[in-house]
């Protein structure tokens, strides 16, 4: 089966392909608005904490293994991400006090 073949073997000009029958699994329009949102998040950030932030959080690593690419410790690393972390939540986490 071909999956840029005609669905149907009709001979207009505007084939439906297996392709454009099988359903998006990938929300293009919201993976580029959080991406976006990623991007204008990590500015809020020093350059040390962006590389924590994206080792850690985005990349997955362990702060161990993001301590030995960084060229630091462990605990530094940890430390880093939390102030960081405190940052992103301040400036994107409603006040919960607000509308008491």
């Amino acid at each position: 089966m071909l999956l840029n073949g005609p669905v149907t073997q009709n001979t207009d000009s505007d084939k439906l392909t297996m392709l454009d029958a099988i359903p998006a699994l990938v929300d293009v329009p919201g993976e580029a608005a959080d991406m976006v949102f990623s991007q204008e998040a990590l500015l809020l950030l020093t350059p040390q904490e962006q590389r924590v932030v994206q080792a850690t959080i985005l990349d997955g690593f362990t702060e161990r293994d993001a301590a030995k690419e960084l060229g630091v410790s462990q605990p530094v690393v940890h430390r880093m991400k939390e102030r960081a972390l405190k940052k992103l939540r301040k400036r994107f986490v409603l006040d919960k006090s607000i509308g008491k």
